[in-house]
């Protein structure tokens, strides 16, 4: 797949044990050194989009400030998303992204924006999270600590099955895999599927063994895991739109200069940016899919209304389920998608 750049560095280092290290009042200072350090921690597969906005992000930072030395270690060496977002908490790691799954832990509120049949189109998706989203999240995880600076791209979410799995009905009691999202969770018992939650790296073992009929992922996870082989068939659902976050330490944060932190800031390129990239991206993928002997099934309306229907009660129960400022935040959300669907095609072009 084309990543649309080339960065002249691609440095993956290993050094997590140094990153528990990294100071909190600044970046952390290497000995001997006159260059301070930015730890950066995620998890990101090779030759995806992801990686190469990763490697994007150190590039441009480097160049704005020659003085920091990013460091990237995005392929794990931080552990779990839980482990990075609590390392990024206590300072060890500066800047971190990640899944909306892997930090509900710390804001659980976010799991909302996973709910089934939210959302129609990708101009909605973009118009609600810019507009509507991106504060009252950034006061959610200003409350833990951190500076949401961006949100992240990764696209639909669809399903896949070892057999065709086209309307909700085709799911009841298969067994299905979720993520660790309540709201994927939510979705797959709604439809009256077998829930079963597994580890990523544990889907395409359970696809062979059986232990697994299908499940849900973005078309990128699908292309590169593996998944498509034991699984090749392909629903695009577009049941729920995945994005992620890119959190840095507020405190840490606060403290740069403002050079700094405006290098830090656009750092990954904006949203907009990563947007653009990772939906071309994708794009190029789910071209090549029926190359690679997948079948895709698109979906007609009214199969579309009757994915909705069977779905819909899952976006009180999680309210509920959820708490803490919950309601709060579906109001917003609701209200935002209303007032998208009311604007006029000038209005939410010019967001």
């Amino acid at each position: 797949m084309s990543e649309g750049s080339v960065v002249p560095r691609r440095r993956l280092l290993q050094w997590g044990l140094a990153a528990a290290t990294a100071g909190i009042a600044g970046c952390a200072r290497e000995p001997r050194s006159s260059r301070e350090v930015l730890y950066a921690g995620a998890f990101s597969l090779a030759k995806s989009v992801d990686e190469a906005l990763w490697f994007d992000f150190e590039a441009n930072i480097e160049r704005a400030r020659p003085d920091i030395d990013v460091r990237l270690l995005i392929r794990g060496e931080t552990g779990p998303e839980e482990q990075t977002f609590a390392s990024l908490r206590r300072g060890r790691v500066q800047v971190a992204g990640g899944s909306f799954a892997g930090v509900a832990t710390l804001v659980p509120e976010i799991a909302l924006l996973s709910v089934p049949f939210l959302f129609d189109s990708e101009d909605e998706v973009d118009f609600v999270m810019d507009r509507w989203m991106l504060e009252p999240f950034r006061e959610l995880f200003a409350a833990k600590g951190l500076r949401l600076i961006q949100w992240t791209e990764v696209g639909w979410v669809h399903l896949y099955g070892k057999q065709p799995l086209r309307r909700p009905a085709d799911l009841r009691s298969r067994r299905i895999r979720a993520s660790s999202s309540i709201a994927s969770q939510a979705f797959i018992g709604e439809v009256g599927a077998d829930t079963i939650t597994l580890p990523f790296s544990d889907v395409v073992p359970s696809l062979q063994t059986g232990l697994i009929e299908g499940g849900v992922t973005s078309l990128t996870m699908y292309s590169l895991s593996g998944i498509s082989t034991e699984a090749p068939h392909y629903t695009l659902t577009r049941h729920s739109y995945d994005m992620g976050v890119l959190l840095a330490n507020a405190e840490w944060f606060a403290g740069l200069e403002p050079t700094a932190r405006a290098a830090v800031e656009s750092g990954f390129g904006g949203a907009a940016s990563a947007r653009r990239r990772a939906r071309s991206a994708v794009a190029e993928l789910a071209a090549a899919l029926p190359s690679k002997g997948v079948t895709l099934h698109e979906q007609d309306q009214a199969t579309r209304e009757e994915w909705r229907r069977a779905a819909w009660p899952a976006h009180q129960k999680l309210v509920r389920r959820i708490g803490g400022q919950a309601e709060r935040i579906y109001g917003q959300l609701t209200d935002g998608i209303a007032a998208y669907r009311s604007a006029s095609p000038a209005t939410v072009g010019g967001r």
